[in-house]
C-alpha cells in the first residue's frame, strides 16, 4: 500500500473544474480502517452532493483541509486494504460513501456482522446511512456480477423509492398529475418505475438533447421540452418533483399552475448549483427539500427499519432487472479508468452535456 493518497477535489465555486493532487496518507491508529476504492459511479447526484455542500453539510463529510476545494462525495465498492479494528478483516468487500481518491481512512465504529460505520467526528455533519459500510459478504443482497448497476443505481433508488412513499403516504398532496423535471436522470424515472400502477399521471419535463430517450423509457404519459411549459394542462390538481433545482425553471411551472400546484417536492438538482433560498418572485407553495436519509431514519425510529429495507430490497431488485433487461435496457453502463477519467465525468454532468443513456462507473486504476 503507497505512502501516498490521489484525491480528485472539486473546486465549490465551478463544480466542473476538478484538481487532482497528492497527500501523505495517514498513520494507522487503533481502531482504524483502511479502505481501497475500487470502483464508484458518477450521476448527476453527485452534482446534487456538491451543489448542497455547505448548506447540507456534504463537504464537511471529506475534509480537505481547504476552503476552496471539497471531496465530491461518491458511492463505491471498496476493499479493507489494512485494519486495526476487530472484526474488520484485510481484502473483506464493503459497499459505502467515499471521496473520489485511492483510499479512506475511517474510524470503525457500531462494528456488526453486516458492517460498521465511520465515527470520526466530522461524518456527524450528515445522516448515519451515509456513514456505514456494508460488509459485501453478509449482505444478502449484493451479487458480484451486478455491481456496476448496484453502484450506479443504489445510491438513487433509495431517494426515488423514499420520495414516492412520502407522496403517497400524503396522497400525493391531493394532486392528480406530478409534472416531474430532468425526467431523464436516473432517479426521476426510478420515482417514475415506482409510480406505476398509482391513479395519477406523470409529466416529463427534458430537453431537447434527452427528449427521444426519456420518450423511449415508456415510463411517463406525456413528454415535454422545458419550452412547452405554458402549454402544460392546467385546471388539474398539480405536484411537482423537482429534480432540476433551476429557480428560473421553479418560476415558470409555479406561474403556470398558479393555484393548480399543490406542492412542490425539491429532491434534486441536475441544473442548479446551489440550495435554493427564498424567493419572493415565486407563486404559490414553497419548495420542499426532500432527503432520504431523514426517513430512512424515521423508519428506524419507528422500528419499521426492517419491515421497510425487505420491501424496498425486493423492490430494487425488480428495477435493476428492468434497467440492465437484456432485450430492451434502459441504460448502457460505460466503465471510465482512473481519477483522470472521473474529472471528464465530472465536467460533463456539471455542464449538462452527459449522455442520459450511458451509467458512468470509474475504476480506480493503481
Amino acid at each position: 500500500m503507497s505512502d501516498l493518497n490521489r484525491r480528485l477535489m472539486t473546486l465549490k465555486a465551478d463544480l466542473g473544474e476538478t484538481l487532482l493532487d497528492t497527500v501523505a496518507a495517514p498513520q494507522l491508529a487503533e481502531g482504524e480502517v483502511v479502505l481501497a476504492l475500487d470502483r464508484f459511479s458518477l450521476t448527476t447526484n453527485n452534482i446534487t452532493y456538491a451543489a448542497y455542500g455547505d448548506a447540507i453539510g456534504y463537504w464537511k463529510v471529506f475534509p480537505t483541509g481547504r476552503d476552496d476545494y471539497g471531496l465530491m462525495p461518491v458511492w463505491g465498492f471498496a476493499d479493507v486494504a489494512a485494519s486495526r479494528a476487530p472484526g474488520i478483516e484485510v481484502g473483506a468487500r464493503v459497499f459505502g460513501y467515499f471521496p473520489m481518491a485511492d483510499t479512506l481512512t475511517v474510524q470503525a465504529g457500531k462494528i456488526s456482522r453486516g458492517g460498521f460505520a465511520d465515527a470520526a467526528p466530522w461524518r456527524k455533519a450528515v445522516p448515519d446511512i451515509y456513514n456505514r459500510y456494508v460488509l459485501c459478504a453478509a449482505d444478502a443482497n449484493y451479487s458480484v456480477e451486478l455491481e456496476n448497476p448496484e453502484v450506479l443505481f443504489r445510491p438513487l433508488f433509495i431517494t426515488s423509492y423514499t420520495a414516492i412513499d412520502f407522496l403517497r403516504e400524503h396522497d400525493f398532496f391531493g394532486a392528480r398529475q406530478i409534472v416531474v423535471s430532468s425526467a431523464s436522470s436516473k432517479t426521476a424515472y426510478g420515482a417514475a418505475w415506482c409510480l406505476e400502477g398509482d391513479d395519477v399521471a406523470l409529466i416529463a419535463l427534458t430537453g431537447g438533447r434527452n427528449r427521444a430517450f426519456v420518450e423511449g423509457l415508456g415510463a411517463y404519459q406525456a413528454v415535454h421540452g422545458y419550452d412547452q411549459i405554458e402549454a402544460l394542462p392546467t385546471g388539474v390538481p398539480t405536484l411537482y418533483l423537482d429534480l432540476a433545482g433551476d429557480p428560473e425553471l421553479r418560476r415558470r411551472v409555479h406561474a403556470h399552475f398558479g393555484a393548480d400546484l399543490t406542492y412542490d417536492c425539491l429532491v434534486g438538482s441536475t441544473q442548479g448549483d446551489a440550495f435554493p433560498q427564498d424567493d419572493p418572485e415565486l407563486v404559490g407553495p414553497k419548495p420542499e427539500f426532500f432527503f432520504a436519509a431523514t426517513c430512512v431514519d424515521a423508519h428506524r425510529e419507528r422500528g419499521t427499519l426492517r419491515a421497510f429495507y425487505e420491501r424496498f430490497f425486493a423492490d430494487q431488485r425488480a428495477f435493476f432487472e428492468r434497467v440492465i433487461d437484456p432485450v430492451s435496457p434502459w441504460i448502457r453502463i460505460v466503465e471510465h479508468e482512473g481519477l483522470g477519467a472521473a474529472a471528464r465525468v465530472v465536467r460533463a454532468l456539471a455542464d449538462g452535456v452527459s449522455d442520459a443513456a450511458e451509467g458512468a462507473v470509474v475504476r480506480i486504476v493503481r
